[in-house]
């Protein structure tokens, strides 16, 4: 593990560096993110995904994807419901503390410890992950409000989500038997093995000047509940339903990832507070990494 640890952090920290140094100039991520999301992205998942055998996935994998993340998230409408937090932070905590990093830091975390034929099993499991944010966990953040609150726009995001989509054509592919052309194959393959250094870099890029130093409590709060209390739900599911093996292993990688950059955008549509955001996605980064210790020993333990 400790190999992984020191790939992953000096891959991210050579994006902070560039950035750090001018060798990436401002908004160059934007750049990055864009490849990444529009092309890189889809062509890793559609690929990996196709030829990933589906035999065997059945309720248990969908129950392990979903259950722990209903978990978090009435965790947090609870912590509303008793006058804990302001209906604000309540709508930030159930989305934030659930939608994780499971594209950029999760592929490949996953792939280093569990081997490439992970991808995409992975794949599928952050489709699911998201399925259900968007959709029971959207429904559960608008029901949290006590004055005026921004307007739900589900169509939106789930319309711009290309891991969906690509996620969507991946399993057409799987389940009609369909084979791209070899041309387009040997494309989308190179394509795709750009995704993994790639994105660790980017992260690194995007996380240079980004500060924790002030919201202590409520970025400590949305990081626990992430990177905590969401792997522990995992496990009590896994052990519930008796969800051991080599999936088993991925899904509770993927919900073991830091809060997600993704969590900027859905931001914007819901008027999360920008600030919390962006501190909570550098400090549940920086403390996943010690944390991988700990998911390990988990998930050779009781997995």
């Amino acid at each position: 593990m400790t190999v992984i640890i020191a790939n992953l952090a000096l891959v991210l920290a050579a994006g902070w560096l560039f950035r750090r140094f001018g060798v990436v100039q401002e908004g160059a991520e934007k750049a990055f993110n864009q490849y990444l999301y529009y092309l890189a992205l889809p062509a890793l998942i559609i690929l990996r995904i196709a030829e990933t055998p589906l035999a065997g996935l059945g309720w248990r994998f969908l129950a392990a994807n979903t259950l722990p993340l209903a978990g978090v998230m009435l965790a947090a409408w609870g912590l509303w419901k008793a006058g804990r937090i302001d209906w604000r932070l309540a709508r930030l905590l159930i989305i934030v503390s659930a939608l994780g990093n499971t594209i950029y830091l999760g592929f490949p975390v996953t792939a280093m410890r569990l081997g490439e034929e992970a991808l995409g099993y992975a794949a599928l499991a952050s489709s699911v992950q998201n399925i259900f944010i968007f959709t029971f966990g959207f429904l559960l953040m608008t029901s949290v409000c006590e004055r005026d609150c921004p307007p739900a726009r589900f169509a939106r995001l789930i319309g711009g989500n290309v891991v969906l989509w690509a996620s969507v054509a991946g399993l057409l592919l799987s389940v009609s038997g369909l084979r791209l052309p070899e041309l387009l194959n040997r494309v989308l393959s190179d394509i795709g093995k750009t995704t993994l250094p790639l994105s660790l870099f980017t992260l690194g890029v995007g996380l240079y000047g980004k500060k924790a130093a002030h919201n202590l409590r409520r970025i400590a709060l949305v990081s626990g509940f992430k990177l905590l209390l969401l792997p522990l739900f995992s496990l009590l599911a896994a052990k519930a339903f008796g969800y051991t093996g080599f999936v088993s292993k991925v899904t509770y990688l993927q919900l073991a990832m830091p809060v997600a950059v993704m969590n900027y955008i859905v931001g914007k549509e819901f008027d999360f507070d920008e600030d919390l955001v962006g501190q909570s996605i550098l400090l549940s980064t920086l403390a996943f990494f010690p944390l991988l210790y700990l998911y390990d020993w988990s998930l050779t333990a009781f997995l």
